[in-house]
């Protein structure tokens, strides 16, 4: 069978052909509006301005006047609104969504000499003639693409990228830079979740220093990120094991609201530690990178990277926080301490025990100096957080740092003043300092 969308583009062709008769352009110029009624999703405007286009072009070829500037233009407009941005005798691919990803592959595809189609011009009668489909947008969104076979033709790059800096951006920036630095120039290791990303900023440590701390990262992928740098960066000297309170007690891939965090770990340390749906999300994410690589090498997904985090930096620049206890949303501050401090998992503690030693004795074997960080918290943090959990942790840290040598800096206990934190639990650029003025005196010590 004669592929379609040539001789859609032999009926739009025909139409601009002076050479043929007004009947038989009026004939080929019914087979392309037969293509525009099968346009499922346009909206409103859209539809108006293809039919308006139509409409102005039967119109012309009906009056024999046949204003060629305008048939012209008129072809130039049409082809434009049904998505003709080259001859579709070649590749062609549907990007699918409406975002700044759907723009950005959109220009990355028809620089590949691709005839790029958006999803709201695409005629389901001629689906089995796109070569690829590009998913710009959420997955919940089907656009209509649920039957399309083979599978293979479908890339589903929102979903492939949004864990990588979507989702999660601080994660990807963390990597992306650790993977940046001189590796044989690092001396020392952060590690640690939001809280110690706030605390303990590797800039104003006196030795060269990666922080690979990161929001909701928990004792297992703090000990496994370590261990994968530990690979490229054969003079590290110390590690500095940022701890919360309440860690003993969690763990990201059985947290109903972290679990899918796991994911961004994975093509790092190859696990998704106890999540449940390990086997298949892993599955889809091999899937998706091996197509997504494909078409995408590392250095353009980091263009992308780059053009996210330069729109979500003008969306949210604001200066330096200052907590105020009189000002703060107690209520949904009080929800969130509730969550961190009812966590009776003995499982997950019995773990992250064995976890921390294990972590304390790498370093020893190692010969890297391992420094115990508990970052300080505000008054009013301290008077409602469940304090067992802090004083089990201590315990732990104590007799591992008796054990295997390691060093306790517990800022828990510190009176500290609200000027020093951004909000009821992290620490500001003014914290951040008394932080590291006590780490350097042991760095230096």
């Amino acid at each position: 069978m004669q592929n379609k969308f040539i001789l859609l583009e032999s009926a739009m062709n025909a139409v601009l052909n002076v050479n043929f008769e007004s009947k038989v352009r009026l004939q080929e110029l019914g087979k392309i509006e037969e293509y525009a009624r099968g346009l499922q999703h346009m909206t409103k405007e859209e539809g108006a301005l293809v039919w308006a286009v139509l409409k102005a072009f039967r119109a012309e070829l009906e009056s024999g006047t046949i204003n060629e500037e305008c048939i012209g233009g008129y072809y130039k407009m049409l082809r434009e609104a049904l998505s003709f941005n080259r001859s579709p005798k070649g590749k062609k691919c549907v990007i699918y969504g409406n975002n700044w990803l759907s723009r950005e592959i959109g220009k990355r595809m028809r620089s590949d000499n691709y005839c790029v189609f958006n999803w709201q011009m695409v005629n389901p009668d001629y689906m089995d003639e796109y070569d690829l489909h590009i998913v710009c947008d959420e997955a919940v969104k089907e656009y209509g693409i649920s039957h399309i076979r083979p599978e293979a033709e479908i890339i589903r790059i929102w979903d492939y990228l949004k864990y990588k800096f979507t989702v999660f951006p601080s994660f990807y920036k963390t990597y992306s830079d650790y993977e940046k630095k001189d590796k044989e120039k690092v001396k020392c290791i952060i590690t640690g979740n939001t809280n110690i990303v706030s605390a303990v900023r590797s800039k104003q440590l006196h030795i060269n220093t990666v922080s690979l701390a990161n929001n909701g990262q928990d004792i297992y992928y703090d000990y496994k990120m370590f261990r994968h740098a530990c690979e490229s960066m054969p003079n590290i000297k110390y590690a500095v094991i940022g701890l919360v309170p309440n860690a003993l007690r969690y763990d990201a891939s059985k947290s109903r609201v972290e679990w899918r965090r796991c994911l961004v770990y994975y093509p790092i340390v190859r696990s998704m530690h106890n999540c449940e749906e390990s086997q298949r999300l892993t599955e889809l994410y091999e899937a998706a990178d091996e197509k997504v690589k494909h078409f995408f090498d590392e250095e353009y997904i980091e263009d992308l990277y780059q053009i996210f985090e330069s729109r979500r930096r003008l969306q949210d620049e604001e200066g330096e926080h200052i907590f105020r206890e009189e000002g703060a949303n107690h209520d949904m501050d009080m929800r969130e301490i509730g969550e961190l401090y009812h966590r009776p998992h003995t499982d997950v503690s019995e773990e992250n025990r064995a976890l921390l030693e294990e972590y304390a004795r790498f370093c020893t074997e190692k010969g890297i100096s391992a420094i115990f960080l508990i970052p300080p918290y505000t008054r009013w943090y301290k008077r409602h957080m469940d304090v067992s959990y802090y004083t089990e942790l201590l315990v732990c840290v104590k007799e591992l740092s008796e054990k295997y040598g390691a060093r306790l800096v517990d800022m828990f206990g510190m009176d500290m003043d609200d000027c020093f934190f951004r909000d009821y639990a992290n620490i500001n650029s003014i914290g951040a300092v008394k932080v590291a003025s006590y780490i350097n005196a042991i760095l230096e010590g």
